[in-house]
């Protein structure tokens, strides 16, 4: 476990290179996961049409219960969202009741506890980061506030990825999200060439992104790329190969 200082000077260093969204997104909610101890982090964009999205997990878990909240309608990240403030609940009793759609589904995963932050760029709410807890209890001022320090890392990230003299913050979320539906499609070539489940592709793509120094987004069109390939290759005997798929270790 790391330290929220050395956690937060990691997340901040790499928003001074050149750096992939998704990818440090990710590393991001594994960071704030780590630091405050939860079991799941996510964090959602904005499209144009103000509708959140799923943006980046610390796990393909995290990404789920991100992607039921959506599906619920209604969830802490939600709320974060629409009200540019910070959403929280210490047990699974507060979060049946302040979300009974999303709230049972969430107690019956396991989930006691949440924290929710808004991502916010000059007045105006991009998206948010979510908390979750196996364990119940309220996190002390420090710890929201790290939680909130982390949101904040991560619409630096975004807003920058794109360099000096970007377009509108809309036209900058709409790529970003883009981006993660080629992590999403990567993932599912990797599942089927690899025979790995959805989950362990992608903490395959995280681990090889992070031991190799090569950009998410870089791995998951090398993974895509391959998959084409390999789908179009004339049939040789032995069948196709796969040596040009990223394999697991």
């Amino acid at each position: 476990m790391i330290g929220p200082a050395v956690a937060l000077a990691t997340a901040a260093a790499a928003l001074v290179v050149d750096h992939d969204t998704v990818g440090t997104l990710s590393r991001l909610c594994v960071h704030c996961a780590d630091v405050v101890g939860a079991t799941t982090v996510g964090i959602m964009l904005a499209d144009a049409s103000g509708q959140l999205e799923v943006m980046a997990a610390s796990s393909h878990e995290a990404e789920e219960l991100d992607l039921y909240e959506l599906q619920a309608g209604q969830g802490p990240c939600i709320d974060a969202f629409h009200t540019g403030t910070s959403a929280s609940c210490a047990s699974a009793e507060q979060i049946i009741a302040r979300w009974p759609v999303f709230g049972t589904g969430a107690a019956d995963a396991g989930y006691q506890a949440v924290q929710a932050c808004p991502l916010r760029w000059r007045g105006l709410t991009i998206g948010a980061i979510n908390v979750f807890f196996a364990s119940p209890g309220s996190l002390v001022d420090e710890e929201r506030q790290i939680v909130q320090a982390f949101a904040d890392i991560a619409t630096v990230a975004v807003i920058q990825t794109t360099g000096p003299g970007a377009g509108d913050v809309a036209g900058i979320l709409r790529s970003a999200l883009a981006k993660r539906a080629i992590i999403e499609q990567a993932k599912g070539v990797l599942a089927a060439q690899a025979g790995l489940s959805i989950a362990a592709a992608f903490d395959h793509m995280l681990a090889t992104a992070n031991d190799s120094g090569t950009r998410l987004e870089t791995l998951a069109r090398q993974i895509i790329d391959a998959g084409i390939r390999h789908r179009w290759m004339p049939r040789r005997p032995g069948g196709l190969r796969t040596s040009d798929v990223p394999q697991p270790g």
